[in-house]
């Protein structure tokens, strides 16, 4: 194997073959990664020995199994409360009805439309936080 400091020297001449230059590249090229490697694997090795060394013994204290605490009864399901919601469903009714209103660009929405259901949220209103 040639020296690699010749190497800029070898690829800039112009009387070496291109296989030749290519060659020698190539080969510059693989010794590079296997230094990085050789590298990258002592660097490994003494983290792996500076463990061994540096960690703490878990032999000192043996770990003795808990003895199995009784498990408390569950807790009753909460009361939902049920409240009358009239005057919200007639509300929320009525904010849909204006809104298919503009959409339709009439005073009134015609068309039928039924409120099913409607759940309370269980997260808080950011309107609420507003200040």
């Amino acid at each position: 194997m040639m020296n690699t400091m010749n190497l800029p020297m070898l690829l800039a001449n112009e009387g070496a073959s291109f296989a030749d230059r290519t060659a020698e590249a190539l080969r510059m090229v693989l010794m590079g990664m296997v230094m990085v490697f050789l590298v990258l694997s002592i660097i490994m090795l003494v983290l792996m020995l500076m463990e061994r060394i540096f960690a703490k013994s878990s032999k000192e204290k043996p770990v003795t199994e808990a003895p199995k605490a009784v498990e408390p009864a569950p807790a009753p399901a909460p009361v939902v409360q049920t409240q009358d919601d009239g005057a919200v469903i007639a509300a929320i009714t009525a904010a849909i009805s204006a809104v298919l209103a503009a959409e339709n660009g009439t005073e009134t929405y015609e068309g039928g439309f039924r409120v099913v259901s409607f759940k309370r949220s269980t997260r808080k209103s950011t309107w609420n936080s507003a200040k």
